[in-house]
């Protein structure tokens, strides 16, 4: 009985279907709108501007964004109602990051003959596991749909809330060198706050 030969799948994105490689891209930025508009909720929910919404969560990750929007949300809901709406929104961006880690966080590999493409998926949470699981350009792109989709939602919501950052008045100081030298050397010049 004759084995079938062994398959060795090409991990080269550069290889994959233009297609594949346009819905991936749009996978993630439909990823970076809609954590935008998080960052948005949290800067609102706090009573902050733009910039300092910027400052504050820009380095975040998606949970402890998620975990920060609803701690402040039940601080700040107006009622239980509300608090509902925004878990519900929240949900479905949770739902969404998940479809966008599966695709970002795993390799695609294509099938050396056919052209399938593959999702390698890898669990160690307990136990290993790994899979490789069939994918299309097509999926890839409802799931960047769903994304966005959820980001608009969530926006939606601010909008008719009126939930949102305020805009920036002051002036942003031009960013200094903070290292320690530039500090000293700051303080030994007698350089003059002229931003108080």
């Amino acid at each position: 009985m004759a084995s079938e030969p062994e398959v060795i799948y090409d991990f080269d994105p550069r290889n994959l279907p233009p297609e594949m490689l346009r819905a991936i891209g749009l996978v993630a930025a439909a990823s970076s709108q809609t954590e935008h508009v998080v960052q948005s909720l949290i800067g609102g929910l706090l009573g902050i501007d733009n910039i300092e919404t910027l400052a504050l969560t820009t380095h975040m990750a998606a949970p402890l964004k998620d975990h920060v929007v609803r701690a402040l949300a039940e601080l700040s809901a107006p009622s239980p109602a509300q608090l509902d709406q925004i878990d519900d929104l929240m949900d479905a961006v949770n739902d969404a990051f998940d479809k966008r880690n599966l695709i970002v966080h795993n390799a695609i590999a294509r099938h050396p003959v056919t052209g399938e493409c593959f999702s390698y998926r890898q669990k160690a949470r307990g136990s290993l596991q790994l899979s490789l699981i069939p994918v299309t350009a097509e999926e890839f792109a409802r799931d960047a749909a769903l994304i966005y989709e959820a980001g608009m939602d969530l926006m939606r919501f601010m909008i008719s809330r009126g939930i949102g950052p305020r805009e920036r008045i002051r002036p942003i100081r031009a960013a200094l060198d903070r290292r320690k030298k530039a500090r000293e050397k700051r303080r030994d010049g007698g350089v003059r706050d002229t931003n108080p």
